[in-house]
């Protein structure tokens, strides 16, 4: 995820060194590589103020961008899988579900494999805004799956 510029997280000085901080330092293979490239194309064009998000720490938020990147990289590490899209769904400064994209390959089991991406997200939820403030979106963990080459949606 080194090609993968989020330069909107640049705009706070604590969102953009967590974001390198975490960041994958291995190289995609070419078919990833050229992925990353047609979709972060675009990505300098396309803006949205980030969401505060309440944790269980009475006057503590975390940036949705980070939960964000901590996901895509999360998933990266544990599973070996690219995340094309991330969202934390709810209103104001809640959590109440997540919607995640991630790349399939022909040989997955695509029902064992989202189990295991729930897993991680799951953990990430916990890690960084807390069990309480996380646990509706915990339960509302949505994966979907995109081919690599014809980057259509599956089933």
């Amino acid at each position: 995820m080194n090609d993968v510029r989020f330069d909107d997280a640049t705009d706070d000085p604590t969102d953009a060194w967590l974001v390198d901080a975490v960041r994958d330092e291995r190289e995609p293979d070419s078919d990833v590589e050229r992925l990353i490239s047609s979709i972060s194309s675009g990505l300098s064009r396309m803006r949205r103020p980030a969401r505060t998000l309440a944790t269980d720490t009475d006057g503590v938020w975390v940036s949705d961008r980070i939960v964000k990147q901590l996901i895509a990289v999360s998933v990266r590490r544990a599973l070996g899988r690219l995340v094309v899209f991330a969202s934390i769904d709810g209103a104001d400064d809640t959590a109440d579900g997540v919607r995640i994209g991630v790349i399939a390959r022909y040989a997955d089991d695509l029902p064992a494999t989202s189990e295991k991406v729930r897993d991680v997200v799951d953990e990430v939820l916990i890690s960084t805004i807390g069990a309480r403030s996380s646990a509706v979106a915990r339960t509302e963990i949505t994966v979907r799956w995109q081919d690599l080459y014809t980057r259509e949606w599956l089933g």
